[in-house]
């Protein structure tokens, strides 16, 4: 008669241990990365917390710490703000159901000029670092960029060309030079310019390529009537590659003829395949020392 019954009292206090095992299984501790945009459309991130368990918060840009608001501050949780970090701990467990408000003002005054959380009770998994990056709205990158180029731009007007020896009291001669087609080759150059500054020439030229095949121009030469073979620093094509039936702008800078000369000159672009096009009558001005 006593069998069965110590068998159910056995049965019995197995199920209540494997019970409270279960209850007291520890949730998992992890750290992570959230994103603040500002944008109210964003809902706010979710922060998972437990009591007795510390959520450190770490910031890329300074706080506002006197400002920082949480609900139930002093009775249900405690707050710790630095200069750049934020350490909260639950006093209380939480309902299941219940959501604490976090409002993070940052110090600098540029925008989002706050980050904002919704605090939820934990399950399987508690946030214990959360590392907050801050994103600019695009007007602020864009506004960034603007000054940058403005800069930039600055850097290389007239003032930085004229001190680079670039102009002088003869000025720049610029000159056209009319449009040429090489049917065999399936190439077109539309009307070019020549510019001639003391001790440097640039041409610029647009070029179609009329052909079935994409031509990538990376080298130039440029030689008088004579014969007589003019330097080239430097050639840039934009875009790099021309696309059938597109067309390019090709800009060639090459050291200045002697002075007096002038007339005609062929430039010849020779593309990474192989494929030339040569414009045979590129016309430059004649630069007389001492004469505008």
């Amino acid at each position: 008669m006593c069998q069965p019954i110590i068998w159910t009292l056995a049965i019995v206090l197995l199920l209540g241990t494997t019970a409270r095992a279960q209850s007291s299984t520890p949730q998992e501790r992890r750290g992570r990365s959230v994103t603040v945009t500002g944008n109210p459309m964003d809902p706010p991130h979710e922060i998972r917390i437990a009591q007795g368990v510390t959520t450190v918060f770490r910031f890329q840009s300074p706080l506002n710490r006197e400002s920082v608001e949480v609900d139930g501050r002093g009775t249900r949780i405690t707050v710790d703000a630095g200069d750049r970090s934020l350490i909260l701990e639950p006093l209380l467990k939480l309902a299941s159901t219940e959501r604490l408000a976090l409002r993070v003002p940052f110090a600098d005054g540029k925008a989002p000029a706050h980050a904002v959380f919704v605090l939820v009770p934990a399950s399987s998994e508690v946030d214990t670092r959360i590392d907050v990056v801050r994103l600019e709205p695009p007007e602020a990158t864009c506004q960034t960029d603007l000054l940058a180029l403005r800069a930039q731009c600055h850097a290389r007007g007239p003032l930085e060309f004229a001190r680079a020896g670039y102009l002088d009291e003869t000025g720049v001669k610029t000159t056209s030079f009319e449009f040429y087609r090489d049917e065999v080759g399936g190439f077109e150059s539309a009307r070019g310019v020549s510019h001639l500054g003391p001790g440097w020439l640039l041409l610029d030229v647009r070029i179609i390529n009329e052909s079935s095949h994409p031509w990538l121009p990376q080298e130039a030469t440029m030689t008088s009537d004579e014969g007589r073979q003019v330097t080239v620093r430097t050639m840039t094509a934009i875009p790099e590659e021309i696309l059938p039936g597109q067309d390019g702008r090709i800009l060639v800078e090459t050291e200045a003829p002697p002075k007096g000369t002038g007339g005609k000159y062929v430039l010849e672009l020779r593309g990474k395949d192989g494929r030339s096009f040569s414009i045979p009558a590129v016309r430059v001005l004649p630069k007389v020392e001492g004469k505008p």
